[in-house]
Protein backbone atom coordinates (compact mmCIF):
# COMPACT_ATOMS: atom_id res chain seq x y z
CA UNK A 1 0.00 0.00 0.00
CA UNK A 2 3.17 2.70 0.83
CA UNK A 3 4.80 2.00 -2.53
CA UNK A 4 0.95 2.01 -4.34
CA UNK A 5 0.92 5.58 -2.14
CA UNK A 6 3.84 6.96 -3.00
CA UNK A 7 3.54 6.02 -6.87
CA UNK A 8 0.91 8.18 -6.51
CA UNK A 9 2.08 11.10 -5.24
CA UNK A 10 4.73 11.21 -7.52
CA UNK A 11 2.05 10.66 -10.47
CA UNK A 12 -0.54 12.97 -8.96
CA UNK A 13 2.16 16.19 -7.99
CA UNK A 14 3.33 15.75 -11.18
CA UNK A 15 -0.02 16.30 -12.62
CA UNK A 16 -0.79 18.92 -10.34
CA UNK A 17 2.49 20.89 -11.24
CA UNK A 18 2.04 20.49 -14.97
CA UNK A 19 -1.57 21.68 -15.26
CA UNK A 20 -0.96 24.64 -12.01
CA UNK A 21 -0.99 27.32 -14.86
CA UNK A 22 -4.46 26.13 -16.18
CA UNK A 23 -5.68 24.98 -12.91
CA UNK A 24 -4.29 27.88 -10.53
CA UNK A 25 -6.76 29.68 -8.50
CA UNK A 26 -8.45 32.85 -10.10
CA UNK A 27 -11.27 34.42 -11.11
CA UNK A 28 -12.65 34.10 -14.39
CA UNK A 29 -9.09 34.38 -16.07
CA UNK A 30 -7.84 36.64 -13.73
CA UNK A 31 -5.39 36.49 -10.90
CA UNK A 32 -4.08 38.68 -8.04
CA UNK A 33 -2.83 42.09 -9.97
CA UNK A 34 -1.36 45.53 -9.29
CA UNK A 35 -3.95 46.98 -12.01
CA UNK A 36 -7.15 48.57 -10.12
CA UNK A 37 -10.05 49.35 -12.65
CA UNK A 38 -12.70 51.29 -11.10
CA UNK A 39 -16.35 52.94 -12.66
CA UNK A 40 -15.91 56.63 -11.64
CA UNK A 41 -19.55 57.32 -13.16
CA UNK A 42 -22.35 56.60 -15.31
CA UNK A 43 -23.86 59.55 -17.56
CA UNK A 44 -26.56 60.43 -17.36
CA UNK A 45 -27.81 57.96 -14.79
CA UNK A 46 -30.88 55.87 -15.43
CA UNK A 47 -32.78 54.68 -12.14
CA UNK A 48 -32.72 51.05 -12.92
CA UNK A 49 -29.94 50.61 -14.95
CA UNK A 50 -27.09 49.47 -12.71
CA UNK A 51 -23.49 48.66 -13.61
CA UNK A 52 -20.66 46.99 -11.68
CA UNK A 53 -16.80 46.15 -12.81
CA UNK A 54 -16.83 42.65 -11.12
CA UNK A 55 -14.25 40.27 -10.67
CA UNK A 56 -10.99 42.05 -10.03
CA UNK A 57 -11.63 43.97 -13.58
CA UNK A 58 -11.93 40.85 -15.56
CA UNK A 59 -15.48 42.19 -16.84
CA UNK A 60 -18.45 44.30 -16.63
CA UNK A 61 -22.08 43.71 -14.95
CA UNK A 62 -24.65 45.27 -16.52
CA UNK A 63 -28.59 44.73 -14.92
CA UNK A 64 -31.23 46.25 -16.64
CA UNK A 65 -34.66 46.48 -14.79
CA UNK A 66 -35.82 50.00 -17.14
CA UNK A 67 -38.29 47.91 -18.82
CA UNK A 68 -36.65 49.72 -21.97
CA UNK A 69 -33.85 47.85 -24.09
CA UNK A 70 -30.38 48.83 -23.43
CA UNK A 71 -28.01 48.06 -26.51
CA UNK A 72 -24.48 47.65 -25.73
CA UNK A 73 -22.38 49.17 -28.36
CA UNK A 74 -19.29 47.14 -29.34
CA UNK A 75 -15.44 48.33 -30.63
CA UNK A 76 -16.46 50.17 -33.64
CA UNK A 77 -19.46 51.32 -32.38
CA UNK A 78 -21.64 48.41 -33.95
CA UNK A 79 -24.78 46.89 -31.70
CA UNK A 80 -23.44 44.17 -29.51
CA UNK A 81 -25.18 43.46 -26.48
CA UNK A 82 -29.17 44.04 -25.96
CA UNK A 83 -29.98 43.41 -21.83
CA UNK A 84 -34.20 44.32 -21.91
CA UNK A 85 -37.02 42.49 -19.57
CA UNK A 86 -36.87 39.55 -22.29
CA UNK A 87 -33.20 38.95 -21.67
CA UNK A 88 -29.92 39.27 -23.36
CA UNK A 89 -29.15 38.81 -27.06
CA UNK A 90 -26.05 39.02 -28.33
CA UNK A 91 -25.18 40.24 -32.42
CA UNK A 92 -23.38 37.75 -34.28
CA UNK A 93 -22.31 40.24 -36.59
CA UNK A 94 -20.36 41.75 -33.98
CA UNK A 95 -16.51 41.56 -33.87
CA UNK A 96 -17.58 42.02 -30.03
CA UNK A 97 -18.90 38.84 -29.89
CA UNK A 98 -16.14 36.63 -30.14
CA UNK A 99 -13.50 38.89 -28.74
CA UNK A 100 -14.94 39.36 -25.61
CA UNK A 101 -15.57 35.36 -24.92
CA UNK A 102 -12.07 35.28 -22.90
CA UNK A 103 -9.74 37.61 -21.13
CA UNK A 104 -7.22 37.70 -23.59
CA UNK A 105 -9.36 37.97 -26.84
CA UNK A 106 -10.77 35.22 -29.38
CA UNK A 107 -10.44 36.34 -33.37
CA UNK A 108 -13.49 37.12 -34.71
CA UNK A 109 -14.75 35.25 -37.81
CA UNK A 110 -14.56 36.86 -41.12
CA UNK A 111 -18.78 37.08 -41.19
CA UNK A 112 -18.23 39.41 -38.39
CA UNK A 113 -14.57 41.41 -39.57
CA UNK A 114 -16.15 41.89 -43.24
CA UNK A 115 -20.21 43.23 -41.35
CA UNK A 116 -21.26 46.81 -41.81
CA UNK A 117 -21.70 48.41 -38.65
CA UNK A 118 -25.07 48.54 -37.93
CA UNK A 119 -25.53 44.54 -39.43
CA UNK A 120 -26.76 42.57 -36.59
CA UNK A 121 -27.88 38.36 -36.05
CA UNK A 122 -29.33 38.52 -32.58
CA UNK A 123 -29.05 35.23 -30.67
CA UNK A 124 -30.40 35.16 -27.22
CA UNK A 125 -28.15 33.54 -24.68
CA UNK A 126 -29.62 34.73 -21.14
CA UNK A 127 -33.56 34.71 -20.13
CA UNK A 128 -32.80 37.55 -17.21
CA UNK A 129 -32.15 40.85 -17.76
CA UNK A 130 -27.94 41.04 -16.70
CA UNK A 131 -25.00 40.74 -18.80
CA UNK A 132 -21.44 40.36 -18.01
CA UNK A 133 -18.58 40.22 -20.32
CA UNK A 134 -14.67 40.75 -20.39
CA UNK A 135 -14.61 44.30 -21.71
CA UNK A 136 -10.93 45.01 -23.31
CA UNK A 137 -11.68 48.32 -22.74
CA UNK A 138 -11.32 48.54 -18.55
CA UNK A 139 -7.92 46.40 -18.35
CA UNK A 140 -4.92 45.99 -18.78
CA UNK A 141 -4.51 43.44 -21.85
CA UNK A 142 -0.77 42.73 -22.49
CA UNK A 143 1.28 40.30 -21.04
CA UNK A 144 4.02 42.67 -20.22
CA UNK A 145 3.98 45.80 -17.95
CA UNK A 146 3.30 49.33 -18.93
CA UNK A 147 6.59 51.17 -19.80
CA UNK A 148 5.80 53.76 -16.48
CA UNK A 149 5.45 50.65 -14.57
CA UNK A 150 8.69 48.76 -15.68
CA UNK A 151 10.27 52.26 -14.68
CA UNK A 152 8.82 52.45 -11.06
CA UNK A 153 7.11 49.76 -10.06
CA UNK A 154 6.75 50.57 -6.70
CA UNK A 155 5.13 53.94 -6.98
CA UNK A 156 1.19 54.74 -8.22
CA UNK A 157 0.47 54.84 -12.01
CA UNK A 158 -2.90 55.99 -13.72
CA UNK A 159 -2.68 53.82 -16.68
CA UNK A 160 -5.58 54.84 -18.50
CA UNK A 161 -7.30 58.17 -17.15
CA UNK A 162 -10.31 57.59 -18.49
CA UNK A 163 -12.12 54.13 -20.35
CA UNK A 164 -15.43 54.79 -22.03
CA UNK A 165 -18.04 51.65 -22.93
CA UNK A 166 -21.12 53.26 -24.69
CA UNK A 167 -24.34 52.16 -24.18
CA UNK A 168 -27.88 53.14 -26.13
CA UNK A 169 -31.55 53.43 -24.83
CA UNK A 170 -33.52 54.58 -27.35
CA UNK A 171 -31.86 57.80 -29.12
CA UNK A 172 -30.12 58.53 -26.01
CA UNK A 173 -26.48 57.55 -25.10
CA UNK A 174 -25.26 56.40 -22.05
CA UNK A 175 -22.15 56.29 -20.97
CA UNK A 176 -19.95 54.14 -18.65
CA UNK A 177 -16.68 55.53 -18.13
CA UNK A 178 -13.90 54.49 -15.16
CA UNK A 179 -9.91 54.39 -15.33
CA UNK A 180 -7.04 51.74 -14.51
CA UNK A 181 -4.75 52.62 -11.95
CA UNK A 182 -1.48 50.26 -11.02
CA UNK A 183 -1.55 49.97 -7.21
CA UNK A 184 2.07 48.48 -6.13
CA UNK A 185 1.16 45.96 -3.68
CA UNK A 186 2.99 45.80 -0.17
CA UNK A 187 6.08 43.12 1.00
CA UNK A 188 5.26 39.60 0.69
CA UNK A 189 8.51 38.96 3.13
CA UNK A 190 6.25 38.64 6.21
CA UNK A 191 4.07 35.84 4.85
CA UNK A 192 7.41 34.14 3.41
CA UNK A 193 8.64 34.12 7.51
CA UNK A 194 5.15 32.72 8.48
CA UNK A 195 5.66 29.78 5.73
CA UNK A 196 9.03 29.01 7.24
CA UNK A 197 7.82 29.17 10.65
CA UNK A 198 4.76 26.77 10.08
CA UNK A 199 6.91 24.49 8.17
CA UNK A 200 9.22 23.92 11.16
CA UNK A 201 6.58 23.72 13.66
CA UNK A 202 4.69 20.69 11.53
CA UNK A 203 8.57 18.77 11.67
CA UNK A 204 9.01 19.49 14.96
CA UNK A 205 5.53 18.03 15.85
CA UNK A 206 6.47 15.16 13.41
CA UNK A 207 9.43 14.19 15.73
CA UNK A 208 7.05 14.05 18.78
CA UNK A 209 6.13 10.52 20.57
CA UNK A 210 2.33 10.69 19.59
CA UNK A 211 3.20 12.38 16.06
CA UNK A 212 0.69 10.07 14.61
CA UNK A 213 -2.36 12.28 16.07
CA UNK A 214 -0.49 15.33 15.99
CA UNK A 215 0.30 15.30 12.40
CA UNK A 216 -3.65 14.07 11.62
CA UNK A 217 -4.84 17.32 13.46
CA UNK A 218 -2.19 19.14 11.06
CA UNK A 219 -3.94 17.06 8.41
CA UNK A 220 -7.35 18.51 9.40
CA UNK A 221 -6.26 22.06 9.19
CA UNK A 222 -4.28 21.98 6.44
CA UNK A 223 -7.70 20.65 4.21
CA UNK A 224 -9.94 23.29 6.35
CA UNK A 225 -7.97 25.96 5.48
CA UNK A 226 -7.70 25.20 1.23
CA UNK A 227 -11.50 24.20 1.31
CA UNK A 228 -12.18 27.92 3.03
CA UNK A 229 -9.15 29.12 0.22
CA UNK A 230 -11.11 27.66 -2.73
CA UNK A 231 -14.76 28.86 -0.83
CA UNK A 232 -13.50 32.50 -0.85
CA UNK A 233 -12.23 32.27 -4.67
CA UNK A 234 -15.64 30.62 -5.96
CA UNK A 235 -17.54 33.95 -4.05
CA UNK A 236 -15.16 36.45 -6.00
CA UNK A 237 -17.21 35.30 -8.99
CA UNK A 238 -20.08 37.20 -10.43
CA UNK A 239 -23.00 35.43 -10.13
CA UNK A 240 -25.52 33.32 -7.74
CA UNK A 241 -24.60 31.98 -4.56
CA UNK A 242 -24.93 28.53 -6.33
CA UNK A 243 -22.77 29.06 -9.28
CA UNK A 244 -20.65 30.97 -7.53
CA UNK A 245 -20.35 27.81 -4.76
CA UNK A 246 -19.82 25.55 -7.93
CA UNK A 247 -17.24 27.59 -8.90
CA UNK A 248 -14.73 26.95 -5.66
CA UNK A 249 -14.18 23.46 -7.17
CA UNK A 250 -14.35 23.67 -10.33
CA UNK A 251 -11.47 25.87 -10.71
CA UNK A 252 -9.24 24.00 -9.35
CA UNK A 253 -10.50 20.17 -9.94
CA UNK A 254 -7.50 19.02 -8.79
CA UNK A 255 -7.90 20.28 -4.86
CA UNK A 256 -10.31 17.74 -4.42
CA UNK A 257 -7.34 15.04 -4.68
CA UNK A 258 -5.73 16.57 -2.07
CA UNK A 259 -9.13 16.55 0.21
CA UNK A 260 -9.57 13.02 -0.33
CA UNK A 261 -6.19 12.12 0.15
CA UNK A 262 -6.17 14.32 3.79
CA UNK A 263 -8.82 12.55 5.26
CA UNK A 264 -7.87 9.00 3.89
CA UNK A 265 -4.49 10.27 5.76
CA UNK A 266 -6.39 11.59 9.06
CA UNK A 267 -8.06 7.92 9.31
CA UNK A 268 -5.06 5.82 9.06
CA UNK A 269 -2.81 8.11 11.31
CA UNK A 270 -5.40 7.98 13.74
CA UNK A 271 -5.23 4.19 13.19
CA UNK A 272 -1.32 4.53 13.93
CA UNK A 273 -1.07 2.99 10.10
CA UNK A 274 2.23 4.46 8.59
CA UNK A 275 0.03 4.58 5.33
CA UNK A 276 -1.55 7.30 6.49
CA UNK A 277 1.70 9.25 6.19
CA UNK A 278 2.41 8.66 2.50
CA UNK A 279 -1.33 9.96 2.42
CA UNK A 280 -0.98 13.22 4.43
CA UNK A 281 2.79 13.77 2.37
CA UNK A 282 -0.06 13.38 -0.95
CA UNK A 283 -2.22 15.75 0.59
CA UNK A 284 0.19 18.03 1.85
CA UNK A 285 2.06 18.21 -1.96
CA UNK A 286 -1.04 19.04 -3.43
CA UNK A 287 -2.45 22.04 -1.37
CA UNK A 288 0.81 23.29 -1.12
CA UNK A 289 1.60 23.18 -4.98
CA UNK A 290 -1.88 23.68 -5.89
CA UNK A 291 -3.33 25.97 -3.40
CA UNK A 292 -0.40 27.75 -2.06
CA UNK A 293 2.36 28.02 -4.62
CA UNK A 294 0.32 28.63 -7.90
CA UNK A 295 -1.46 31.19 -6.19
CA UNK A 296 2.02 32.88 -4.31
CA UNK A 297 1.87 36.26 -6.53
CA UNK A 298 -1.44 37.36 -4.40
CA UNK A 299 1.07 37.90 -1.32
CA UNK A 300 2.45 40.71 -3.07
CA UNK A 301 -0.22 42.23 -4.96
CA UNK A 302 -2.50 44.54 -4.18
CA UNK A 303 -5.93 43.56 -5.70
CA UNK A 304 -6.73 40.29 -4.66
CA UNK A 305 -9.99 38.63 -5.68
CA UNK A 306 -11.10 36.79 -2.74
CA UNK A 307 -14.41 37.04 -0.71
CA UNK A 308 -13.60 36.72 2.30
CA UNK A 309 -11.11 39.85 1.92
CA UNK A 310 -7.37 40.19 0.51
CA UNK A 311 -5.55 39.23 3.98
CA UNK A 312 -7.36 36.68 5.04
CA UNK A 313 -6.73 35.02 0.85
CA UNK A 314 -2.81 35.80 2.13
CA UNK A 315 -3.36 34.16 5.24
CA UNK A 316 -4.70 31.02 3.43
CA UNK A 317 -1.95 31.03 0.81
CA UNK A 318 0.90 30.98 3.21
CA UNK A 319 -0.91 28.39 5.42
CA UNK A 320 -1.38 26.14 1.98
CA UNK A 321 2.35 26.65 1.72
CA UNK A 322 3.23 26.10 5.26
CA UNK A 323 1.07 23.21 6.60
CA UNK A 324 1.34 21.40 2.93
CA UNK A 325 5.30 21.65 2.79
CA UNK A 326 5.71 21.42 6.14
CA UNK A 327 3.43 18.03 6.31
CA UNK A 328 5.11 16.61 3.46
CA UNK A 329 8.42 16.90 4.64
CA UNK A 330 7.77 15.22 8.61
CA UNK A 331 6.04 12.48 6.58
CA UNK A 332 9.15 11.59 3.97
CA UNK A 333 11.52 12.02 7.41
CA UNK A 334 9.40 9.15 9.17
CA UNK A 335 9.31 7.09 6.60
CA UNK A 336 12.95 7.44 5.78
CA UNK A 337 12.76 6.72 9.61
CA UNK A 338 15.04 10.11 9.80
CA UNK A 339 12.60 11.20 12.70
CA UNK A 340 11.78 7.73 14.43
CA UNK A 341 9.83 5.06 13.30
CA UNK A 342 7.33 5.15 10.34
CA UNK A 343 4.59 3.49 12.40
CA UNK A 344 3.06 4.66 15.80
CA UNK A 345 3.86 2.57 18.67
CA UNK A 346 1.57 -0.42 19.51
CA UNK A 347 0.59 0.45 22.73
CA UNK A 348 -0.83 3.72 21.12
CA UNK A 349 -2.29 1.96 18.46
CA UNK A 350 -4.23 -0.35 20.35
CA UNK A 351 -5.74 2.16 23.03
CA UNK A 352 -6.79 4.61 19.48
CA UNK A 353 -8.79 1.75 18.60
CA UNK A 354 -10.21 0.42 21.75
CA UNK A 355 -11.27 4.75 22.11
Amino acid sequence: MRRILIAATAALVWLGVAAAPASAHSVSGVSASNFHTHLTGITPEVPGLEVKVVEAGSRLQVTNHTGQEVVVLGYKDEPYLRIGPDGVYQNKLSPATYINQTRKGNQPPPSATNAKVGDTDWEKISSAPVARWHDHRIHWMSSANPGPVRASPGQRHVINPEWVVTLKQGPGTIAVKGDLVWEPGSSALPWYGLIVALVALVVVLGRRANWAPALAAVTAVLVAVDIFHAVGLGLANAGGLGERLAKAVTQSPFAVLGWAAGVLAIVWLLRGRSDGLSAAALAGLLVALLGGVSDATALSRSEVPFGFGAAAARLAIAASIGLGFGLALAAALRLAGVAGPAAAQKKDSRELQTA
